[in-house]
């Protein structure tokens, strides 16, 4: 089964806050949240239990994105706090009962692929090794990102979800789209990524797959900004048809500006699918 819901609190939930947004959530009729913690983690331990236990009452899953001040590439004095990030972000999402987290792992900047790749790598392994120190029981999900400037291409999560043992990938198909200056696009397509993660990580990880969906353009970098999927040359519905059809279970989380307009539209379009 696959829960929709949005990227942060619906546009229109009466008052801010995470535990508000997940009452409009449920009374929109979606029954899933992302926290979006992308300008930082700002929360304290009784804020997350009154979000966990608001969750569970509505029967809500959550998941979180951790901040984007993210690079584990970077000097060392930014990589170590962009795992203190990746790890506070661990914390708490488990203490609000979030299943799943996931985050940008790192821009290439003037490394050489080899050398980035060897410092994700680590920086990942050490992320995963305190979260389980600390006991969060949350998974750890590298994002595909959309820009090749960006670490994430969907060869590279399979990669660091194979070599660390905790580490799994967060799909963004929007971001694939553009990454790849609009190829990516078609169900065979589609199928196929989904096929890949399969192969690479077994069944299991199309069980519980954390996947993002908008509308999106792209330039010559790759992304450039969001928008809604009534307006996008993204193949939102073939994809909605690649998951259903190879049974896809987990989360997707729409990142769309029409946050929850488009949440709704996804989960409709999905369930009136044969």
């Amino acid at each position: 089964m696959l829960r929709f819901g949005t990227s942060g609190v619906p546009l229109s939930s009466p008052k801010p806050g995470t535990v508000h947004g997940i009452r409009r959530a449920r009374e929109l009729g979606l029954d899933h949240l992302e926290m979006a913690w992308v300008n930082g983690v700002k929360m304290g331990d009784a804020a997350a239990d009154a979000i966990a236990a608001q969750a569970k009452a509505c029967d809500l899953s959550l998941t979180a994105h951790a901040p984007f001040f993210v690079n584990l590439c970077g000097e060392p004095d930014v990589v170590e706090r962009s795992r203190s990030r990746l790890v506070e972000t661990a914390r708490l999402g488990a203490r609000c009962g979030a299943e799943s987290f996931c985050f940008h792992a790192a821009f290439y900047g003037k490394r050489e692929p080899a050398e980035a790749d060897r410092r994700i790598r680590d920086g990942l392994a050490q992320v995963v090794q305190e979260a389980r120190a600390i006991g969060a029981r949350i998974d750890v999900r590298t994002e595909l990102t959309g820009k090749p400037s960006q670490a994430g291409s969907l060869a590279e999560l399979l990669a660091w979800a194979k070599a660390v043992p905790g580490v799994l990938p967060c799909i963004d198909f929007s971001h694939q789209y553009a990454r790849e200056q609009g190829r990516h696009n078609t169900y065979e397509e589609f199928a196929a990524t989904l096929t890949a993660i399969e192969q690479a990580l077994g069944r299991e990880a199309l069980e519980r797959l954390h996947i993002h969906i908008s509308g999106i353009q792209f330039g010559p970098k790759g992304e450039r900004k969001h928008e809604p999927l009534k307006e996008t040359a993204f193949a939102w519905k073939e994809l909605l048809r690649a998951l259903k059809d190879m049974r896809v279970s987990g989360w997707v989380v729409s990142e769309s500006p029409a946050m929850e307009e488009d949440a709704l539209l996804l989960q409709q379009t999905y369930r009136r699918m044969k």
